[in-house]
């Protein structure tokens, strides 16, 4: 049975924001939501942790270079997801925790375990809150993870650099998520081909190769230790390093979340357009 759901959308530039709540009752009655969503919404509520000191952070900026891109990295890391977990606030909304574990800081530091809460995720009545721009991530799969050193309110991963290890004609390749392969770096940043491998789903199944796409992009794809490499070298040449820390909890509850949204209609896609801002554009403690 198909469920109704709403959409928010914007786009500016390549920049793209979506926001949307997707029933998990057709009309509200009549059809349970999956095992799977059932599970999640029973897991106990955890105690809420304070927001951090606003006055402490840096604003993230938007990530048009690969300056930009350096200046707010905190870390690089390595890890394999071990468990993905919805948890629920009357005050900040739905969040989504991903837990990456034996994790490898390849620049910065890191701790063995990592814990990236996002906002997103299953609310009590069992519909889910769906934000974009924010990275989906794939139960047992390995990731090369970007980690911030500014405030945030959606992700503390910076701008969708979430990028998973996959084998495509024989070959390791690291895929953005979007779908495409890493196949190298420039001024402008991370350059990525077009989509190989269709987007994560909202229940983490590792998703498929598209159609006719066996090794045809493979070749200027990057593997790990290649796109680790020319980071690095791209680090020395302009004599940079990665600083800052990473701060597992968010600055303030993400902007969308103040967003009134009725529910649509029983068939398709809502049409209403709210004009919305991603989290770049988003200062600390400005919902």
């Amino acid at each position: 049975m198909d469920r109704p759901w709403t959409s928010i959308n914007r786009r500016e530039g390549r920049a793209r924001f979506a926001l949307a709540l997707l029933w998990g009752m057709a009309g509200g009655a009549g059809c349970t939501a999956s095992a799977a969503d059932e599970a999640s919404s029973e897991a106990p509520q955890r105690q809420e942790r304070p927001l951090a000191a606003e006055a402490t952070l840096r604003p993230p900026r938007r990530v048009d270079s690969l300056l930009s891109l350096f200046d707010q990295t905190a870390s690089v890391v390595e890890g394999e997801v071990t468990d993905i977990r919805s948890e629920y606030s009357p005050r900040t909304g739905p969040w989504t925790v991903v837990t990456l574990g034996n994790v490898r800081a390849h620049l910065g530091t890191a701790p063995r375990e990592v814990q990236l809460k996002q906002a997103g995720g299953l609310l009590p009545d069992g519909r889910r809150l769906v934000i974009s721009h924010v990275p989906r991530f794939v139960q047992g799969a390995r990731y090369v993870v970007f980690l911030r050193n500014t405030g945030w309110s959606l992700s503390p991963v910076l701008d969708e650099h979430a990028f998973r290890v996959e084998t495509v004609a024989g070959r390791e390749v690291l895929v953005g998520a979007e779908g495409g392969l890493v196949s190298g770096m420039d001024s402008e940043g991370v350059r990525q081909t077009a989509p190989v491998f269709e987007t994560v789903d909202l229940m983490g199944v590792r998703p498929a190769l598209r159609a006719g796409a066996e090794g045809r992009k493979a070749p200027e794809a990057l593997g790990r230790e290649a796109f680790l490499s020319l980071l690095q070298n791209h680090l020395r040449a302009r004599g940079l390093t990665v600083e800052g820390t990473f701060r597992a909890e968010p600055v303030t509850a993400a902007s969308s979340l103040s967003v009134a949204v009725a529910p649509a209609p029983a068939r398709g896609p809502a049409s209403g357009i709210v004009p919305l801002q991603p989290e770049r554009d988003v200062p600390p403690g400005q919902p």
